[in-house]
């Protein structure tokens, strides 16, 4: 007889659990609170626009590109796709009208930062160097951290060993560090403020392109809903099911164990197993009443360092953009600063959609600009709705009136303004201060592997991006697949991945 799990929230990680589960046996059920699968992988229609809120490529989207593409095609999420594999990750446009083109092709982007600037030749060559020594990294699958084994680890750092000795020696680095680099002014601030804080460090941005270098990774037509859509169809035709508009506000238990969930309208689901996938920290202290954590999660809960939230600001425009492609868009240097909700920008970055032909009229754009912000200046206005729709108000006009600065005509062809704030995500999402990730690793805290378990109560666990730190789709995608190698363990299961 089939146990019953229920799992809580149908974003990727939700979905990639229901899936597995079904494969090894398990009666599902899947609770979301909101109207559709994807959570934080979501997109939203306003005025005959649909604004893509996640997905801007998809690591391991083709086949040949290690474990990860497995994990997509054993959640039913790549087969039959079409996808755009990017010539250029990003434009970045100086106040005195130079340009300097992120080319994934790193012969390319050589070249050309040398055109730019011949005298930084050495920097130019050492830049594409370290970003093709980490074009290289191919994650291994592995398993959850309570099944691996030292021989594991060693099996691991063997097969990421010609990327590990750049990214030990680039861990540190700051975006500051890196624009330093170049003696050019105008290539020495594009890299030190491409995330508005020189501060940070550089071995994202460098990953990524990295990443996109590598060739493995593309943008999946039809975008974030319709990839969450797929993974849920996958999910159904296993024989799984998913409530929505059905919202859990307790893990029951009895005597150490999980037995099920409360619903928000009072009714009691029993259940076998209950996993959360879901916001870890709504999980610990809502869901469950706190005093069970384990000290790894506590820490970060009270120390760790999140992604900044963001203010997330679109247009839907009756012009054609879809001669400027790039994947993150085009960061143009701001004439003067601009304090955006607790944080200055001096660099604004603004992409289309045109790329995807689903997401909007023919010969019309979706135009968005991600601005980075602070939760606590966010957090006042929660009951102050008339400054709230202000400040919503003021950073839409200031992002306007660049791109009016830049395209003239720009204003007088929006149809559509929509401005998302970190409040907008969490009430959307439930994430904790509207983050769209986890913990930023720093030298303090790298990525730590986390337990997917509480101590104390047995047949519970957690699958969510927060377990699988930084987040993103892979993260998730692999929490839920942990979480069921966990059950199988428990069961004395062998994991399937088919069916």
């Amino acid at each position: 007889m089939e146990k019953k799990l229920v799992i809580i929230g149908a974003g990727i990680a939700g979905l990639s659990a229901g899936c597995y589960a079904r494969m090894n046996g398990y009666d599902v059920e899947i609770h979301e609170s909101h109207t559709q699968p994807g959570g934080m992988c979501t997109a939203w229609k306003r005025g005959g626009y649909t604004i893509d809120g996640c997905l801007e490529w998809l690591v391991g989207s083709r086949p040949g590109s290690g474990e990860l593409y497995s994990v997509w095609e054993e959640l039913g999420a790549v087969q039959g796709k079409d996808y755009i594999y990017y010539d250029v990750y990003a434009d970045f446009h100086g106040r005195d009208g130079r340009r300097l083109h992120c080319y994934t092709d790193l012969e390319r982007f050589e070249r050309h930062l040398v055109e730019l600037s011949p005298r930084d030749v050495r920097a130019a060559r050492s830049l594409c160097e370290d970003i093709g020594a980490l074009s290289k990294m191919r994650m291994p699958l592995g398993k959850p951290f309570e099944l691996t084994s030292r021989w594991d680890d060693a099996k691991s750092v063997l097969r990421m060993a010609p990327s590990l000795i750049p990214m030990a020696r680039l861990g540190r680095l700051t975006l500051q560090q890196l624009g330093d680099r170049f003696s050019d002014p105008f290539l020495r601030s594009s890299f030190a403020n491409c995330m508005n804080d020189p501060s940070e460090r550089a071995l994202g941005i460098l990953m990524v392109l990295g990443i996109l270098g590598s060739g493995t990774t593309g943008y999946m037509l039809g975008g974030s809903l319709e990839f969450a859509r797929t993974i849920e169809r996958r999910f159904l035709d296993l024989g799984g099911r998913a409530v929505y508009g059905s919202r859990v506000t307790k893990v029951l238990e009895r005597d150490g164990r999980a037995t099920g969930v409360r619903l928000a309208d009072g009714e009691e689901i029993a259940a076998e197993r209950v996993v959360s996938a879901c916001d870890m920290r709504t999980t610990l202290f809502s869901m469950l009443d706190g005093s069970r954590i384990d000290p790894v999660h506590r820490e970060l809960l009270e120390t760790g360092k999140l992604f900044p939230p963001i203010v997330h600001v679109a247009f839907g425009v009756g012009m054609d953009f879809s001669s400027e492609i790039s994947c993150a868009g085009t960061f143009y240097e701001l004439e003067r600063p601009f304090e955006v909700a607790g944080r200055t920008i001096t660099m604004m970055s603004v992409r289309n959609q045109c790329h995807d032909p689903s997401l909007a009229p023919p010969g019309k754009s979706v135009v968005i600009a991600m601005l980075n912000t602070d939760w606590s200046h966010w957090e006042p206005l929660l009951d102050d709705r008339a400054a709230y729709k202000a400040e919503k108000e003021r950073i839409a006009a200031f992002v306007r009136e660049q791109i009016e600065q830049r395209k003239p005509g720009f204003t007088s062809k929006i149809e559509m303004t929509d401005v998302a704030t970190p409040v907008t995500w969490e009430r959307y999402t439930g994430d904790w201060h509207g983050t769209y990730m986890t913990w930023i690793p720093t030298p303090s805290k790298p990525l730590i592997r986390m337990r997917k378990s509480v101590p104390g109560l047995a047949d519970f666990y957690m699958a969510s991006m927060w377990t699988n730190g930084p987040g993103g789709l892979p993260g998730a995608a692999q929490a839920g697949r942990e979480v069921v190698q966990l059950m199988c363990r428990d069961d004395g299961k062998r994991f399937e991945t088919s069916k």
